[in-house]
């Protein structure tokens, strides 16, 4: 349930408390009023769609995204793990080594086609499933905690609660993740679909990331991020 609903399942709840004990008890119509109004507040409240379009939609359009990406990898071979960068534009790409893995990436690289050149190094450039998303403005002027906590728990419910921590290296604690994916390389090279947002929103405020580690201990996945 949103939050925005539990405030109205709690308001109605008072206020009929109020309503009943103001009219049998008091007697006092004024506060009577004010129950019945705070009643149709908090109904307004439970009955108002707090997202134009519903989380498990958005969700599944996220988790379909990755289908074209994992057919894209199997094609052309490609099992490195990929670095999330934020370009010029201010839009985050995921630029996956070629070959080799030489080490990550400059943010100065030209956005054109699907092979990008970068300090003589070929790079497979590929747009991540939340590239849009991290766009909107009440999750690009967030902090990345709460911008995460917002895409993660509130957007798409692909989590229950979300933890950050930041030291040498960032961790990102998801308790019970709900992405399903069964683009198995996609997950090798981009991460799951909550690593992968945790990494392009912090490659939106630090400009380059890699998803150094992802572990699963029961109902928790832990992602670890590297800042470059």
């Amino acid at each position: 349930m949103d939050k925005l609903n539990i405030l109205g399942a709690c308001l109605t709840v008072f206020a009929a408390v109020l309503t009943i004990w103001s009219y049998l008890f008091l007697s006092n119509m004024p506060l009577t009023a004010l129950g019945v109004g705070l009643i149709v507040l908090g109904v307004s409240f439970i009955l108002t769609p707090t997202h134009p379009i519903p989380p498990h939609t958005v969700r599944a359009l996220l988790e379909g995204a990755t289908l074209n990406i994992e057919a894209l990898l199997e094609e052309l071979n490609i099992s490195n793990r990929g670095y999330y960068v934020r370009a010029a534009d201010e839009r985050v790409y995921v630029l996956i080594p070629i070959g080799r893995d030489a080490g990550p990436p400059s943010r100065e690289f030209e956005v054109k086609g699907l092979i990008a050149k970068n300090n003589d190094r070929r790079y497979l450039l590929v747009i991540p499933p939340s590239s849009e998303i991290i766009q909107l403005e009440e999750i690009s002027k967030a902090g990345f905690n709460d911008a995460l906590s917002y895409v993660l728990v509130d957007l798409t419910e692909l989590a229950e609660s979300v933890e950050t921590s930041s030291g040498e290296r960032f961790i990102v604690k998801v308790k019970k993740p709900r992405g399903y994916l069964t683009s198995l390389r996609f997950r090798n090279v981009l991460g799951s679909l909550e690593a992968s947002i945790a990494a392009s929103l912090l490659a939106k405020t630090y400009g380059v990331v890699r998803i150094v580690n992802e572990v699963d201990e029961g109902y928790e996945r832990i992602i670890t991020l590297e800042v470059f």
